[in-house]
């Protein structure tokens, strides 16, 4: 029984019990006419509601392609200085700073910044990029300095170059390394590309814009603007799990 309940999918699922039923009881309080905090099950209602909708297939479907986008271009940048300064200290140390200024700036900030550097409609995708770049710069550079140090000198009694070593021994070894780190920060492009849609307020579809434009509509209307949110909210949840289940499985292969 007590490793029934201390198993961490069971205690992931309560939590989830906990925040609806805190969800519920802070909503018996503020849900006036479901105008400040809708109640679960109004929330769930408008959900499916939404769900018969094909727009809002659409604007999810873009939301996570600008995140794709963003994300791809975040990741092979991240991928080529990773390697760099995982064979460098040198060069991992003259890129901290950068790594700690860009982790350190407000999203909002450079949300505003990219709207003014490029079109509101891009700016969501940029933003991805950055704000995903430390957490997968950090995971590829930690992935090929840790790899075992007996490996690679018996690679270079076997007379491999830097080349060969990063790319038949460094790079496969530090893979768990770089997958954590990829879907540690999947999800949170994901929620920092909703976040961006809904600051720029574009026109284009999008899950973040289809909010902000609901909230422009009738601003009383949160059980839609909640409807929506919660659609990412379980998106989000599904990417966490499957992140976590990975995870594991990349532990036992390392």
């Amino acid at each position: 029984m007590k490793k029934f309940i201390s198993n961490k999918y069971i205690l992931f699922g309560l939590g989830i019990v906990l925040f609806i039923l805190l969800w519920w009881v802070i909503s018996l309080f503020f849900d006036i006419n479901k105008m400040v905090v809708p109640s679960p099950l109004d929330t769930t209602v408008r959900m499916f509601e939404l769900l018969r909708d094909p727009y809002t297939f659409k604007c999810l479907g873009i939301t996570l392609l600008r995140v794709l986008i963003g994300f791809g271009i975040s990741f092979a940048v991240a991928f080529i200085l990773g390697v760099l300064a995982g064979n460098s200290k040198i060069f991992a140390g003259l890129l901290k700073p950068t790594m700690v200024v860009i982790k350190s700036i407000p999203t909002a900030t450079v949300v505003f910044l990219f709207v003014i550097m490029v079109s509101p409609k891009d700016a969501p995708i940029l933003v991805t990029t950055l704000i995903s770049f430390p957490i997968l710069f950090e995971a590829v550079t930690s992935g090929i300095a840790n790899v075992d140090k007996e490996t690679l000198e018996a690679s270079k009694v076997d007379g491999a170059g830097y080349l060969k070593r990063n790319i038949f021994i460094k790079i496969p070894l530090s893979l768990p390394y770089i997958g954590v780190g990829v879907l540690a920060s999947f999800s949170l492009s994901f929620k920092v590309e909703i976040m961006a849609e809904v600051i720029t307020g574009n026109t284009d579809a999008g899950l973040g814009n289809v909010i902000r434009a609901t909230q422009g509509a009738d601003p009383t209307d949160m059980v839609t603007i909640f409807g929506y949110s919660f659609i990412a909210v379980i998106l989000v949840l599904i990417i966490s799990i499957t992140a976590d289940v990975i995870k594991d499985k990349l532990k036992r292969i390392s």
